[in-house]
């Protein structure tokens, strides 16, 4: 069965049962280098020999357990999801024996909060107001009218309403512009995000 956030094919199942048959110890030391490698080669030859060796398992067997680590680690950071569904999917749909999917849950939910942040510190947008100021004329150019947007936006702090905090932009119409384009990209693709959905 596929997730939205990751197509579970026969490779990845093979993948999961090596993930499976290795001990959680040495699960845990895996995950952890993986998910703090920053782009490039996740193992060096010499560290692949190293774990053929402590694995007991092929190059090719090595091979498929690092890339299906990496894979469910990168295609699982491209979603939010609830600590406790994201378990249960990696238990369900993908096989992972409990305490592997328990460890990879506790791994996720530390890059997620220094990728997005503490969601209980979020806050979230409940009014929006605005206003066109024009000014038509200063000491230097007597005849130019230069229209400026000031918008304000009235945020409360997602666990706590009562805690509030008033942001005020000021836009010129270059400025207004970008954000109006940028608006529209975002728009765009949540559209085709709920259009894939249904």
């Amino acid at each position: 069965m596929n997730l939205k956030w990751i197509t579970v094919n026969e490779r990845l199942k093979q993948g999961v049962t090596l993930i499976n048959s290795i001990s959680t110890k040495k699960f845990q030391l895996l995950l952890a280098h993986i998910a703090n490698s920053k782009g490039g080669e996740l193992f060096t030859n010499d560290e692949v020999e190293k774990l053929k060796v402590s694995l007991k398992i092929n190059n090719e067997s090595v091979q498929l357990l690092i890339q299906s680590i990496h894979h469910i680690c990168k295609q699982s950071n491209k979603v939010i999801l609830k600590p406790t569904v994201l378990f249960k999917q990696l238990c369900e749909n993908l096989g992972l024996d409990e305490e592997k999917a328990e460890e990879f849950v506790k791994v996720w939910c530390t890059q997620t909060n220094e990728d997005i942040g503490d969601f209980n510190n979020r806050l979230k947008l409940e009014n929006l107001t605005w206003e066109l100021n024009v000014q038509t004329a200063d000491q230097i150019n007597v005849k130019q009218s230069l229209p400026v947007a000031r918008i304000q936006l009235n945020l409360a702090k997602s666990t706590n309403t009562d805690v509030k905090e008033n942001v005020i932009m000021e836009f010129d119409n270059t400025e207004l512009l970008h954000l109006y384009n940028n608006l529209e990209k975002i728009q765009i693709k949540l559209d085709n995000i709920n259009n894939a959905e249904n």
